[in-house]
């Protein structure tokens, strides 16, 4: 823990409390709050973690979820120095949306959300994997991941992929979102 500073009280003449001479006077205590070093020093190496990364123009990076468990990916999306911070701080996979300009943690909403035991950067510092456990299914679709539809499988049935599509999401927000 820090050292904590003392400071002299400063002694103003009023009716609120008695002084040593009898006299009455008004006290004021100058406190200083600091934080542990510990906090301090943390804070410190994370910001170093964040200016080594190589944020696009836009200052985004690419992050990938991928479940602890079974190695599956679960979903990708962006982030941003505060995305990245945020997640290191609460251990909770957070993105920064690019369609409403703000940052979301996974979950927030429907209480999936992907507990993050561990973040990896890349060789080139440019795209980021958050290493967790989700609470639930990561796709809005319901899914366990958004990663469920092989390429092969639309190729070789286009229409089953579009009626199987249709199924999952519903005619409707096909038709408006699409």
């Amino acid at each position: 823990m820090a050292a904590s500073t003392h400071l002299p009280s400063l002694v103003f003449p009023g009716k609120y409390s008695p002084s040593i001479n009898n006299k009455k006077s008004c006290r004021l205590v100058c406190v200083s709050a600091q934080k542990p070093e510990k906090e301090i020093f943390l804070k410190s190496k994370v910001n170093t973690l964040l200016d080594s990364i190589k944020w696009d123009g836009k200052g985004l990076a690419v992050a990938i979820a991928q479940d602890i468990d079974t190695g599956a990916i679960l979903m990708q999306g962006f982030a941003n120095r505060d995305a990245l911070a945020k997640t290191i701080s609460s251990q909770k996979a957070t993105f920064y949306s690019r369609s409403r300009s703000t940052l979301w943690t996974k979950g927030e909403t429907s209480m999936n959300f992907i507990n993050v035991h561990e973040i990896f950067l890349d060789c080139d510092r440019d795209s980021i994997i958050y290493l967790g456990k989700p609470d639930g299914p990561t796709c809005h679709t319901g899914a366990e991941t958004c990663y469920y539809t092989p390429v092969s499988d639309f190729l070789q049935h286009p229409k089953w992929f579009i009626c199987n599509r249709l199924k999952i999401i519903g005619w409707r927000q096909l038709l408006y979102t699409h």
